[in-house]
């Protein structure tokens, strides 16, 4: 029972330079393998992609693996120089004239030249190696190149290569090459000349992807289902620390599956463009399960680890494939970057070179960056598999193109230009891709240094030199209407920093000390006349009717809550009772800032706490913000 996943780790718990890494169960050593190494600051593993392998495994049993520290030792490879793998895959596109074209790839030559000359290979060792065999379809009739419909082949042998485990990939994502667009086709896999697979006749829209895993070899694929420690995940710091306390209802989570069952059949002609329970038009107002700092089906997962969570987790990443922002640069096979492009642009402003146009371009998609989920990380984390690397990468290259050249500091891909909630979430983006990609890759450096950039950025513009538009209150500044603030973006942008400086980025800690001087502050300030019942509030004036900064709590009161006293009968804001609302924001902000001992924070969050009792049980319906401290 071969056996491949993704796992966290605590900073200084494995030394993986100088330490193995050891699997036993039930006492007895088994083979362990470990690939795409990402490091914490210490040089200490803070994520692997752990491969193993069981044996006398009984169906339905049930086993623990313990990993320790160990010798350090070497895993050899066991593969098959011409594997039985022998692969087709043929598309059926139908042009806009009505004719029919046949296209192929043809990948096992690749693959048998890859093994050869040891290239393209991402897991290595004694149970699992897998190749990323890359390449283009060609017409069957003439030879002819296709300009961009493209396979990514993620290729994992086991069992000596008598299993072999494919994610084929389907890419409409290059860049540069001219006349990009939707492209109408249905699809087939086949084995030996047999078809294993179909996708009938579906629109794969422009700089978009999809996929589909497939078993093949003398074996079945193997059955097996991987559930964390969830502790010690949570304590590993990679994700914030949700409330394992919670035992969400089966009631729950059966109408929770429905509804995504409901959406997959009423989409069905989607194919595998379908936005399943996404927003398409991300610009919509209102509240939704994919905005929060993961979805709420991620944070269901995480709390429950029921099997049909994780597969609407995953069916959601895979959704969020089918947007297009997929820029894939032609030359290096990489997302785009801002090295070598420093102007260009796919979303806001001018692009300079011009990105080519797109023809036939009609999609359900309107993404933007205020209201961005956060789609592949934890499923990567959890399963390891590179297309989720990759989408999570897509993700938080695209938000630094997506800016405009002008404010972004071109090359420097400085991301305050944008909605305090947009801040938020394309710097979880970031972060996520900086840290978590394994660091051999070729784009690790790049999202770091960008990382860093925009963090410095903060910390001059309004830390340490206060630009004319910054508040004395120390809020984040919006660019679009400096003079108002929305405390709960601030909350977004606050429990985002949080995860920064937990993860040790320079300034995080600095930046996340002085917006919580408005943060917290707004829960402790009562007796200078700013009520806790309004800490939660929608919007608040900034400026009073002189023009000039509010500097001061009771000030701040007057202004935003003229004649408004303090009192046992006050209502208070932000429904304050459910799960899903600007007082959820703030316990989860609240909670999140107490585990880095931010003045205060602890406090208030055991007041606020007690004032939103009835939020608790409310978490059982939806856990999206019940993050708790550490």
């Amino acid at each position: 029972m071969p056996v491949t996943f993704g796992q966290p780790f605590k900073a200084g718990d494995w030394q993986f330079t100088t330490q193995g890494l050891v699997a036993k169960v039930d006492g007895a050593t088994i083979p362990l393998q470990a690939d795409e190494i990402s490091s914490h600051r210490d040089g200490s593993a803070r994520f692997a992609v752990l491969s193993t392998q069981l044996s006398t495994l009984q169906p339905g049993q049930s086993k623990i693996i313990n990993l320790y520290t160990g010798a350090k030792s070497t895993s050899t490879p066991s593969v098959p120089s011409n594997p039985d793998w022998n692969l087709e895959l043929e598309a059926q596109v139908y042009d806009t004239n009505g004719s029919i074209t046949t296209l192929v790839a043809q990948p096992q030559a690749d693959l048998v030249k890859q093994i050869a000359n040891n290239t393209g290979r991402r897991l290595s060792g004694a149970v699992a190696n897998e190749y990323t065999v890359a390449l283009p379809f060609k017409n069957k009739a003439t030879g002819a190149t296709h300009p961009h419909l493209t396979a990514r082949l993620h290729t994992r042998l086991v069992d000596g290569g008598q299993r072999i485990r494919t994610d084929v990939v389907m890419e409409n994502t290059r860049t540069w090459t001219a006349n990009p667009g939707n492209i109408t086709y249905s699809f087939a896999v086949k084995r030996n000349g047999s078809t294993i697979y179909t996708q009938p006749k579906f629109t794969h829209y422009h700089h978009a992807r999809w996929h589909k895993v497939i078993w093949t070899g003398a074996s079945a694929e193997p059955q097996a289902r991987v559930r964390h420690n969830m502790p010690y995940f949570m304590a590993s710091k990679a994700i914030w620390n949700y409330d394992l306390s919670l035992s969400i209802p089966e009631a729950v989570l059966s109408d929770f599956y429905k509804q995504y069952t409901q959406a997959k059949t009423s989409q069905a002609n989607l194919g595998p463009m379908a936005n399943l329970m996404l927003t398409p038009a991300f610009g919509t107002t209102g509240g939704r399960p994919e905005i929060g700092p993961v979805p709420q089906w991620t944070a269901m997962y995480l709390i429950s680890q029921d099997d049909r969570m994780k597969e609407v987790m995953l069916a959601h990443a895979d959704a969020a494939g089918s947007v297009p922002i997929h820029y894939r640069d032609d030359s290096s096979n990489l997302p785009l970057d801002l090295d070598r492009f420093p102007n260009v642009s796919t979303w806001l402003g001018s692009s300079q070179p011009a990105l080519p146009t797109v023809v036939n371009g009609t999609t359900i998609w309107q993404p933007d960056t205020a209201h961005q989920a956060s789609y592949a990380y934890v499923p990567y984390l959890v399963t390891g598999d590179a297309f989720f690397q990759d989408e999570l990468m897509y993700w938080a290259a695209w938000n630094l193109t997506a800016m405009n050249p002008a404010y972004r500091g071109a090359g420097q891909g400085l991301l305050w230009e944008d909605q305090v909630r947009g801040q938020a979430w394309t710097m979880r983006a970031l972060g996520e891709a900086s840290r978590i990609i394994p660091d051999t890759h070729a784009m690790k450096a790049y999202f770091q240094r960008r990382l860093s950039n925009s963090l410095e950025w903060f910390y001059q513009n309004w830390v340490v030199t206060p630009a004319a538009d910054v508040s004395p209150m120390s809020s984040p500044v919006n660019p679009y209407d400096t003079t108002t603030v929305g405390p709960w973006q601030n909350d977004f942008w606050a429990i985002v920093m949080a995860q920064h400086a937990e993860a040790g980025e320079p300034r995080a800690m600095e930046l996340l000390n002085w917006v919580s001087k408005f943060g917290v502050g707004r829960f402790m300030n009562e007796a200078q006349g700013f009520c806790l019942a309004k800490a939660p509030a929608y919007y608040l004036q900034l400026k009073n009717s002189s023009g000039q900064w509010i500097r001061s709590w009771s000030e701040l009161a007057q202004v935003n809550f003229p004649g408004v006293t303090c009192n046992g009968s006050l209502e208070y804001d932000g429904y304050p009772t459910w799960s899903g609302g600007y007082a959820a924001n703030a316990r989860a902000m609240l909670a999140a800032v107490s585990s880095l001992n931010i003045t205060n924070a602890a406090t208030a969050y055991t007041l606020w706490k007690s004032k939103t009792s009835s939020m608790d049980k409310d978490f059982l319906n939806n856990p999206t913000w019940a993050i708790v401290p550490r």
